[in-house]
């Protein structure tokens, strides 16, 4: 094993003895299907325009110098090479594994059969105290208070670079578009809305969307601003319609035409009915995704029109299930558990809460939330003055807008 902080400065001699010149750097390929990439090419010399020789693997590590074995040989730079110093020391990189940004501190580079590859990134305080030379120093020291400085380090195959000067590095055994919509989303809080589009660009918009919704709407508007309005449109439909208005709102108006001009038509419906209501009321918080069915049949009819309804699969919630007339009004609520264990030829009206709690679209945001509180419930109803159901409120979007700012993004959907 060696580190490339030890190995930076060193003479380079040729199997004579010849001095060829000190190392300034070392190369790998960015386009390296390895999880651990092998070394490649040295860098001689001038950092700006250093001269390249190929590292054929024999090389000589031990001692103060490095001494090549053969001949040495001009590396011919193909374009996708990755110099380790320049454009990976001290860069901030993700760790997927633990969904974390870190610095790198140092670089390691092990023998696997007859290649030197990197193998592992110091992100710890170690590597800093290397490079400056005391490591051994500090270590003797927390020694005698009968501590241990801790090693802290990355396997390089679980790390991904940021998009940062061009270099780009895969991880392959977890990839980026592995990971879950919330340790993504809190991958970009660290990197800041300017590289978290570019981050995610190659995402479906799906688990884009599915990514956006973990975010503050002011974030999510900034990193949709990094997208052209055709692909934003794509994203925007494929998020709830009560978030999608939320952002929307946060858009400069041009945007944010061009963006519902651009959406399906059905999709474009649902988000224009909600974007003219006032945030902190019902009718700002509610979506109008949510499940219903007609009075007068029996509960085995009804659990199979939700089967066969489409709409079902994209409700927010689906625990209530609504009972409307030919005029979508209001006229009772089952929970879906109650329907379940309930003999199918049972009417539904039976069954139904006959009088359900709700509230109306300019209902402030405060009573809204004190009467889910009240009544202990996953969503309440929406109406207008005619007792039509607009929408649904549901529980965890009720109390993100009263949570402190630090909390909202980590809510958990404990409700859906």
């Amino acid at each position: 094993m060696a580190y490339i902080s030890e190995l930076i400065g060193r003479a380079v001699r040729d199997h004579r003895g010849n001095t060829l010149g000190r190392l300034t750097d070392l190369l790998i390929l960015s386009d390296e299907k390895s999880e651990y990439p092998r070394v490649v090419a040295l860098a001689l010399g001038n950092a700006e325009q250093p001269k390249l020789l190929s590292w054929l693997g024999t090389e000589d590590l031990a001692g103060s110098t490095i001494v090549m074995q053969t001949q040495p040989q001009l590396y011919l730079a193909a374009g996708g090479e990755i110099f380790l110093s320049r454009d990976v020391l001290d860069r901030q990189v993700i760790d997927i594994e633990d969904h974390r940004m870190v610095r790198v501190n140092d670089l390691e580079l092990g023998r696997i059969g007859s290649d030197y590859r990197l193998i592992n990134v110091d992100i710890g305080g170690r590597g800093l105290l290397r490079r400056l030379g005391i490591e051994d120093w500090i270590e003797y020291v927390v020694e005698r208070f009968h501590r241990q400085l801790p090693h802290n380090a990355v396997s390089w195959s679980d790390l991904s670079f940021l998009p940062d000067k061009g270099v780009r590095v895969n991880a392959p055994r977890q990839s980026f578009k592995a990971l879950h919509p919330a340790d993504i989303a809190e991958i970009l809080e660290d990197v800041g809305p300017r590289l978290a589009g570019e981050l995610i660009r190659d995402l479906g918009d799906e688990k884009i969307a599915d990514t956006l919704m973990e975010l503050e709407t002011d974030f999510q508007a900034e990193v949709l601003e990094s997208f052209p309005e055709e692909r934003a449109a794509d994203i925007v439909q494929e998020m709830e319609p009560d978030e999608a208005a939320d952002l929307l709102n946060e858009l400069a108006p041009e945007k944010r035409q061009a963006v519902l001009n651009l959406m399906e038509q059905e999709e474009r419906e649902d988000v224009q009915e909600l974007l003219g209501h006032q945030e902190d009321t019902a009718g700002g918080l509610m979506t109008n995704n949510y499940v219903y069915v007609p009075p007068g049949i029996t509960v085995g009819d009804a659990l199979e029109r939700l089967r066969r309804d489409p709409d079902s699969r994209k409700a927010e919630t689906i625990y209530y299930v609504y009972v409307l007339d030919t005029d979508e009004k209001l006229l009772g609520v089952c929970s879906l558990s109650d329907m379940v264990l309930t003999q199918p030829a049972t009417p539904i009206e039976q069954i139904m809460h006959k009088a359900p709690v709700y509230v109306e679209l300019n209902t402030p945001r405060d009573e809204v939330l004190a009467e889910i509180s009240k009544y202990n419930l996953l969503a309440v109803p929406v109406v207008n003055p005619d007792n039509q159901l607009q929408g649904i409120v549901t529980a965890d979007d009720a109390l993100e807008m009263i949570l402190p700012q630090e909390w909202k993004v980590r809510l958990p959907r404990l409700f859906r």
